[in-house]
């Protein structure tokens, strides 16, 4: 490859323009060939499908070399910047930087670099002169992708040529490259968009690189000079504390040597400093303190030098609507009349709108192509049906009686076989299904005048009975993992005599109820579902009653690794407990649905109350079935009670089932009503 060429003045504002004809090419960090190269990009018209989107701003490594990696930031749908924090052939530090296109093609997108820079003669501290600083244009650059986590990189500089596996280090917060409803306990915070480039427009020629993870943690790589004029890159990951950003050990590296030479096992990092950074969306101050010989402490005003393509700053939550098309779909339900209403409760939903629920009795399915209600004979309990995902089974219970001669059993109907009795105790009413449909949870006893306990059982396979454990006398599940060894739900405690009280519960491998407490150690209350393995479990309320609690009777989600938010509360529900109740989330845990109690009429607490249906994410935070229904104008709020609300398993589809009365109050009883919302997941930035 051709020998480097020397350019000048890095880092200066992407509005300035060349001033001398030496400078007309190169610089990096804001120098003139940065901005030169970042105006051209920005007018250059590519047409095609776009798979490198915002969410591939994140640091990538290869794993074989450990202690070097790209810091990559995606502009816009077709530029592009990169930094390479490497090693010289010597040992030590060294850093590329680059601006790219990005180049849409039917076979998939990459990124090319023409141009890496590196440079050197800036002198860290206050005798920094930008007009020192130059830049080496010494090779190229293209990246390209299999998917959100892994691609390819390949290089040419300083004589050397490879290709190399690169994969995601980090994920950059609110970027992209996640579920569409976003991850819990994962929020994108308002500061999210302070992800970028950031540098002191005094100290043209070296930068911050900045990138949010989480709500509280950060990674930032300061690319900049030793006091003799060679590169050097600190890094360091920090927290958030009071509005600054706390990086409290920057860390310096050396050893590997550059390129085929490279060796991790060479690699060595010290401890260089601290960083605070003070940022708003566009400016800010960097205050840092070195325990290093020749760098000292002191401060810089910092501007920023480049925006990724997301997130805004500030950012703003989106809507429901933001992320999905919604259609209101409302069911035929024949009207009925207050002395025979004709009442049909809507309970089940499967992937391709498949309704099951019950009237008079029996089983029925509703049939979206054929848009008809099917009557399945057989007497079963009022107790919610589920249906597989795929439509073609349910799972119910035979009809409850007073006799004690009679058994009781969980039933399983398949249009191939219809109804069959899954073998099991005595009495036996089921509770919860599997995401996948393979387990049944429930509880039941032996003996009619015995004592209940909690069973689990394979839908092709034998009932395991449950003790109840010592902590609660009777157990309730609600929800059980797709491979059967976790079942969440309640246990009944009997603080009071004669007035069971719920505490949420999880049992693992068929051992012992454990109670499952929020990180300030209070017991939680019900624990109504949870993902297709329950690492996220979904419920509602305290066990005990706290009338100044900031969350009273809020929704709640508690990962297995501890992390716990509130879902958050709506301005039409009572401030009471319990006033919310998780009834379903999706296999990955990202949208979960349930009902709550909200006032009749909106602004009017004395209007009386009724139950109402929300929907969850960690992008949207709580909506509320009337907040969809005013502003997007689908659909009406002409509900007494919404009983049910159930979500397909591919989490397009939301069940709603209640009912409509003649008079306020609900004591007339005019119709049933069910209703699906199918979502349509709008384009997504990758």
């Amino acid at each position: 490859m051709p020998s480097p060429r020397v350019v000048a003045a890095p880092f200066v504002s992407l509005d300035d323009r060349p001033r001398r004809a030496r400078k007309a090419v190169g610089g990096t960090f804001g120098g003139l060939a940065f901005a030169a190269a970042l105006m051209a990009l920005l007018k250059a018209s590519v047409v095609g499908a776009v798979t490198i989107g915002s969410g591939f701003s994140a640091m990538w490594f290869d794993p074989a070399r450990s202690g070097e990696g790209l810091q990559l930031e995606i502009l816009d749908t077709d530029r592009a910047l990169v930094e390479w924090y490497t090693y010289n052939e010597q040992g030590g530090q060294r850093w590329f930087q680059g601006v790219g296109q990005i180049i849409h093609e039917a076979s998939g997108d990459s990124i090319e670099f023409p141009q890496l820079y590196v440079t050197h003669g800036g002198r860290f501290g206050p005798s920094f002169n930008p007009d020192e600083v130059e830049a080496q244009i010494v090779g190229d650059m293209t990246l390209s992708f299999s998917d959100c986590n892994s691609g390819t990189f390949h290089y040419n500089a300083f004589g050397q040529s490879q290709t190399l596996p690169v994969q995601r280090l980090t994920q950059t917060m609110g970027a992209g490259c996640t579920p569409i409803n976003g991850v819990p306990g994962e929020p994108v915070m308002a500061y999210a968009g302070q992800s970028g480039s950031w540098y002191d427009v005094s100290h043209r020629g070296e930068g911050f690189a900045l990138q949010w993870m989480s709500r509280n943690e950060a990674i930032v790589t300061w690319y900049t000079y030793d006091t003799q004029g060679n590169q050097v890159w600190l890094l360091g990951v920090g927290t958030e504390q009071g509005g600054s950003i706390v990086f409290e050990q920057m860390s310096r590296a050396h050893g590997p040597h550059f390129g085929t030479a490279y060796d991790p096992a060479s690699f060595q990092a010290e401890d260089w400093g601290t960083l605070t950074l003070q940022l708003d969306c566009d400016s800010g101050t960097a205050h840092y303190a070195s325990s290093q010989a020749g760098f000292g402490s002191g401060d810089l005003t910092l501007t920023r030098l480049t925006k990724l393509e997301q997130p805004d700053c500030p950012t703003v939550k989106p809507k429901l609507s933001d992320l999905y098309d919604i259609t209101w779909n409302e069911l035929p339900i024949e009207l009925g009349t207050a002395q025979n209403p004709n009442y049909l409760s809507a309970e089940g939903i499967a992937n391709d709108r498949t309704v099951a629920g019950r009237r008079g009795g029996h089983l029925v399915l509703w049939h979206p192509d054929a848009q008809a209600w099917e009557d399945v004979p057989r007497d079963v309990a009022a107790i919610p049906v589920f249906i597989s995902p795929d439509g073609s089974a349910v799972i119910a219970t035979d009809n409850i009686t007073a006799d004690p001669t009679q058994f009781i059993h969980t039933l399983l109907w398949q249009r191939s076989t219809g109804w069959q009795a899954l073998p099991g105790v005595r009495v036996s009413v089921h509770e919860g299904v599997s995401h996948n449909f393979k387990y049944v949870v429930g509880y039941g006893r032996d003996d009619y005048y015995g004592g209940d306990s909690t069973w689990i059982q394979p839908i092709d396979g034998v009932q395991q009975l449950l003790p109840n454990g010592d902590i609660v006398p009777i157990g309730l599940p609600y929800a059980v993992s797709n491979d059967g060894s976790t079942i969440v739900g309640i246990g009944l405690r009997f603080d009071i005599p004669s007035y069971p009280q719920p505490v949420a519960i999880r049992r693992d491998n068929g051992g012992e109820p454990t109670i499952l407490h929020n990180p300030d150690g209070e017991e939680l209350s019900v624990a109504g579902a949870c993902d297709a393995d329950c690492s996220i479990i979904f419920g509602e309320g305290l066990y005990n009653y706290d009338p100044n609690h900031p969350h009273l009777g809020e929704a709640w989600y508690l990962k297995k690794d501890g992390a716990f938010g509130y879902f958050g509360a709506l301005p039409d529900a009572p401030v009471a407990s319990p006033s919310y109740a998780v009834t379903d989330a999706t296999p990955d845990g990202s949208l979960a649905v349930g009902r709550y109690e909200a006032y009749q009429y909106l602004g009017y607490p004395d209007s009386g109350s009724g139950s109402r249906a929300f929907i969850w994410t960690e992008a949207t935070g709580i909506v509320s079935l009337r907040s969809l229904v005013d502003d997007l104008g689908i659909g009406d709020d002409d509900w007494n009670e919404i009983y049910n609300v159930r979500i397909s398993p591919d989490g397009r589809n939301i069940l709603l089932g209640g009912i409509h009365a003649l008079d306020p109050g609900g004591f007339q009883l005019d119709h049933s009503r069910a209703v699906v919302l199918q979502l349509v997941p709008k384009s997504a930035s990758n």
